[in-house]
């Protein structure tokens, strides 16, 4: 009787409580083996190449860097890497964000087991997942519609305050506020007030158009592309 190897999983994410559920849901499939957890990228790098996991589910939000940028880190050394991208924001603009540095897929934080394990089965047969709606014709279609993105030098981006800009950053990348604020060296308080100035700023008013606007904000200065 042929045996199939589990696929050898690595989570990271800074949320025991997360990290714990995730691992609980996934223990009861038999085709699926956790290899490893990490709490931090800096632990996340080191662990991954200790387990040479088949996959990595993780984190865009983590404390000491993006989840983005240690999978970068990871992809420079293996190019075989894989990752499914955990988010609260599964938008377009994450989609294609994740997409571009060679993520497998992206789902939402607040999905279902079924789906989980779908996409978890499905990439590491070979293929993509960032959701049931996002086949590769619409994958072609959000790359070709993002792409485009650049700043001229009329462009409000210019007008931005330098703690404007980096608000936006950290935005793009799943950073909530709390996290800004220590990132900032500012109160929670402080931050909160600096966000919501830019929104009137800008003339956003929902907090979905403030993120979309602060990824393509970060794609259009090249902090979401490959260094």
């Amino acid at each position: 009787m042929e045996f199939n190897a589990p696929i050898r999983i690595l989570i990271a994410d800074d949320h025991q409580l997360f990290r714990s559920g995730i691992i609980s849901l996934l223990n009861d499939d038999s085709e699926i083996l956790i290899v490893g957890e990490a709490e931090t990228c800096t632990q996340l790098i080191d662990k991954y190449f200790e387990v040479q996991p088949d996959l990595m589910l993780l984190d865009i939000s983590m404390p000491d860097m993006s989840g983005i940028d240690a999978f970068k880190i990871i992809r420079k050394k293996d190019k075989e890497a894989k990752a499914l991208f955990l988010s609260m924001h599964d938008t377009e603009e994450y989609i294609y964000y994740t997409y571009k540095v060679g993520g497998k897929g992206l789902i939402s934080k607040n999905t279902i087991k079924g789906e989980l394990l779908f996409a978890i089965k499905s990439i590491h047969a070979g293929n993509k997942y960032f959701g049931k709606k996002y086949d590769s014709a619409k994958l072609k279609e959000i790359e070709s519609k993002y792409r485009q993105t650049t700043v001229s030098e009329n462009d409000d981006y210019v007008h931005l305050t330098v703690r404007e800009r980096k608000i936006l950053e950290y935005l793009s990348k799943g950073i909530l506020s709390n996290e800004m604020a220590d990132l900032l060296k500012l109160s929670k308080r402080a931050v909160d007030h600096s966000r919501a100035k830019l929104m009137q700023k800008l003339n956003i008013k929902t907090l979905p158009e403030f993120i979309s606007y602060a990824v393509k904000y970060a794609m259009a200065n090249k902090m979401l592309e490959d260094e």
